[in-house]
């Protein structure tokens, strides 16, 4: 029923038709903001994911914030849940995911992208896994909780995530990128879809096991994007030809002395990526991209 429903969702998707996203992750700036100049390059050198203009500076670009560009289109709104840093970051999730389902009566949301992990080894449960033991998978996990509370978190966030499921939220949660020999614990919420990767080159990295629902890519360079007259425009992180990211946005702005690198050495990789993907492709099957 919830695949069938992502269908008629997205052949509904019209021009003037939007879908909300929902995301749970780190983005820029922090909730917190920045005291001090120090701190700002603290933070971004810890949680920045690219130099693309070589200032020894990151860009002002988190995790979330990659995640919502490779899911991004016209058609799609996002509900941005940024977390803290306060407190543990499960804590911050759950707390966050708790908003999400009470904002549902004044702020509804259709979809909800967590690209983050809750893993252990797979033979902590059964191996091979086996998707008719997920109630005593869960039922190990809520154990663990009882000494640990970092796993009594991960599994009120495995309910939470069940719970807006229920009300018909389509819900993309990882599956991890730990090696095959580890088990993202959100995928142990029936209805959520578990998105892994298609690339073989990297099966030694993300996870890959009976819950994995879907695969798709995980792997992305960012390319700079050119005008007609050859001048840079900024640079496209998931190959559909729209800058994503302007030149204005980098830390050294439009003056950098010269030029900008065609395509950027680091490759973005993960199942966090995937995620992001895997919900833009569902529910715009069929629909051209547009910028």
């Amino acid at each position: 029923m919830i695949w069938l429903g992502a269908a008629l969702l997205s052949s509904a998707i019209g021009a003037n038709e939007v879908f909300r996203v929902a995301i749970i992750d780190r983005f820029y700036p922090p909730v917190s903001g920045f005291n001090s100049a120090e701190a700002w390059g603290r933070h971004t050198a810890l949680y920045g994911m690219f130099d693309l203009d070589d200032d020894t500076f990151n860009e002002p670009y988190y995790h979330g914030d990659v995640v919502r560009m490779i899911a991004a289109d016209p058609r799609f709104v996002f509900l941005q849940y940024p977390l803290s840093g306060q407190m543990h970051p499960m804590q911050d999730i759950l707390r966050n995911l708790r908003v999400v389902q009470a904002r549902q009566a004044t702020v509804p949301v259709d979809a909800l992208v967590l690209s983050w992990e809750s893993s252990t080894l797979v033979s902590e449960f059964d191996v091979p896994l086996s998707l008719g033991r997920v109630r005593h998978y869960k039922e190990i996990v809520r154990g663990w909780g009882e000494q640990y509370p970092e796993w009594r978190y991960t599994h009120d966030i495995i309910l939470a995530l069940e719970a807006l499921v229920a009300e018909g939220v389509m819900v993309f949660t990882i599956s991890g990128n730990g090696g095959r020999g580890m088990v993202n614990t959100f995928s142990f919420a029936e209805g959520v879809r578990t998105v892994g990767s298609v690339e073989r080159e990297l099966q030694h990295f993300i996870a890959d096991n009976p819950f994995v629902d879907m695969r798709t890519r995980a792997a992305y360079q960012l390319t700079r994007v050119d005008d007609a007259a050859g001048d840079p425009r900024g640079y496209d992180i998931d190959g559909d030809g729209c800058v994503d990211i302007p030149l204005s946005k980098l830390t050294a702005g439009e003056g950098r002395n010269g030029d900008y690198p065609k395509h950027y050495w680091k490759t973005l990789k993960g199942s966090s990526f995937a995620a992001p993907a895997a919900l833009k492709g569902l529910l715009l099957e069929g629909l051209a991209d547009s910028c």
